[in-house]
C-alpha cells in the first residue's frame, strides 16, 4: 500500500484538507490496517463505540442443567460443589435426573426443604447405582395441569467491564523538511502517519493479549488518567477483575509441551461450561514457538486449505476429537507459553465515542510543524470464564 493510496478513502488525511481542518477523523485507516491484519487482529472486528472510560457490559446466562451430587444408598442423594440455593432453584418435586456414565434414572420424591441432602426413588426400571461428586442431569420436569405456576428462576444478569486506553504518536516536521525533494517519498506527512499507525497497530495488539487492568483496593479501576485496559489473557484468568483468578477454562500444563490431548481437553472444557456453542466462532492463538509444535502434530489432524488467505498464506485447521474445526492464528505477542481458544463471536475492540483514531494539528512552534495521532480503545470480551479459554505453562 503506497503513501498516496494509504490517505486516499473517505475522512482520511489529503492536502487539501490540511489547508482547513486542524482535526482529521483517520478511523477508516486504522480499520483497513486492522482488517489486512494476519494475525490476531485481523480476527477482532470492531464493535459499538463506548461512551465513558468505564465500558460496561451486560452478560446474561441460562440454568444450569445439572446438579453435582453423591449417592451411596438407594433413597438419598448429597449435594456437592453447589450451594442449597441453587438445588433449589433448579430441581423440585417429581424432578428427573440422570447420573453421568449411568442409565439410572431418578425421581424426586419430596419437596426441596433447605439441606443439601433430598430424597430420591429409582424411577422407571433402570437400576441402581452408587456415584461419587456426579453430574447429575435435569432429564424432565413433569408438571401437573392443576398445579400452580412454579417458583420464577430467572438467573440475575451480571455486569463486566473494561477500560478505555489512550494511544498516541505525534509527528513533527521541519519547515526545511516539509519543502526538501525526497527520493521515493512523496508526501512526509503522510508517511509518517502512516508509519506511526502501523506502531498503534502493533501496540493495539499487545495489549488487546497481555494488557492488565490498574487495580486499586482488589479491584480494577479505570478512575485515573494514566488506565489501562484488561486484556484477554487477563480477562480469562479473571473476569470480574476482582484481582482473584477463578481459572474456569484455564489449563494449566505445569512446563509440560502442547499436545493435542491437551488442546482436545481445552475445547472439552469450554464445551463443560457451554461454549462452543451454535453461535460460536473459535479460533486458536499462538505464538510462534507453539505453531511449530502445532505444525509437527500427525496431518490427519491438522487440515491445510491452500483456497482462501484469511490467515496467512494458508489456513490451518485443528480437528478436534468433538469434530469441531478451529482455525490456527499465529500472533507474535501471544507468550511462548500459552494458547488461547478465542471466541470471534464474542470478542469486539471498542472505541471511544468521538475520540476513534484521529490526527490533530498542534500549536506550531518556530518552523516546526507539529501533529498528534491519538484514540481510545478497550477489548469487549464477553463471557471470558465460558466461551474462551488458555493452556498456560507449556514448555
Amino acid at each position: 500500500m503506497t503513501s498516496t493510496q494509504f490517505m486516499s478513502a473517505p475522512g482520511g488525511y489529503s492536502a487539501t484538507l490540511a489547508n482547513k481542518l486542524d482535526k482529521v477523523d483517520c478511523s477508516q485507516v486504522l480499520s483497513a490496517v486492522l482488517k489486512a491484519d494476519r494475525q490476531l487482529l485481523g480476527h477482532i472486528k470492531m464493535g459499538k463505540a463506548g461512551e465513558n472510560i468505564e465500558v460496561n457490559w451486560i452478560e446474561d446466562i441460562l440454568n444450569a442443567e445439572y446438579i453435582v451430587g453423591s449417592m451411596s444408598t438407594s433413597t438419598a442423594v448429597t449435594l456437592s460443589g453447589q450451594s442449597v440455593a441453587t438445588l433449589n432453584r433448579l430441581v423440585r418435586s417429581n424432578t428427573i435426573l440422570q447420573p453421568a456414565g449411568t442409565s439410572l434414572l431418578l425421581r424426586v420424591t419430596a419437596t426441596i426443604a433447605a439441606t443439601n441432602t433430598f430424597t430420591v426413588a429409582k424411577y422407571a426400571s433402570t437400576v441402581w447405582a452408587a456415584v461419587a461428586n456426579t453430574k447429575m442431569y435435569i432429564v424432565a420436569q413433569p408438571y401437573a395441569d392443576i398445579a400452580t405456576a412454579s417458583v420464577d428462576i430467572s438467573v440475575a444478569r451480571t455486569k463486566r467491564k473494561n477500560f478505555m486506553q489512550i494511544f498516541e504518536r505525534a509527528i513533527e516536521i521541519t519547515q526545511t523538511r516539509k519543502n526538501m525533494s525526497m527520493e521515493a517519498v512523496i508526501n512526509e506527512l503522510q508517511l509518517q502517519i502512516k508509519r506511526r499507525t502501523m506502531e498503534i497497530k502493533r501496540e493495539l495488539d499487545i495489549s488487546l493479549v497481555r494488557g492488565m487492568a490498574y487495580m486499586s483496593t482488589n479491584a480494577a479501576s479505570g478512575d485515573l488518567e494514566l488506565r489501562t485496559m484488561a486484556g484477554i489473557i487477563q480477562l480469562i484468568r479473571d473476569t470480574d477483575l476482582d484481582t482473584t483468578n477463578e481459572d474456569a477454562t484455564v489449563i494449566n500444563a505445569s512446563s509440560s509441551a502442547l499436545t493435542q490431548t491437551r488442546i482436545n481437553s481445552l475445547a472439552y472444557l469450554v464445551w463443560g461450561q457451554g461454549g462452543l456453542d451454535e453461535t460460536s466462532d473459535p479460533i486458536l492463538v499462538v505464538g510462534a514457538k507453539q505453531a511449530r509444535v502445532i505444525a509437527g502434530f500427525e496431518s490427519e489432524l491438522r487440515r491445510v486449505e491452500q483456497g482462501e488467505r484469511q490467515v496467512g498464506y494458508y489456513r490451518n485447521l485443528f480437528l478436534t476429537d468433538m469434530g469441531t474445526e478451529i482455525p490456527i492464528v499465529m500472533d507474535r505477542w501471544i507468550p511462548d507459553d500459552k494458547l488461547i481458544l478465542l471466541d470471534r463471536s464474542r470478542a469486539s475492540i471498542r472505541p471511544m465515542k468521538g475520540d476513534n483514531w484521529h490526527i490533530e494539528k498542534m500549536a506550531k512552534t518556530g518552523r516546526n510543524e507539529k501533529w498528534q495521532l491519538s484514540g481510545q480503545f478497550t477489548l469487549d470480551l464477553r463471557n471470558a470464564d465460558a466461551c474462551h479459554g488458555m493452556i498456560m505453562g507449556l514448555s
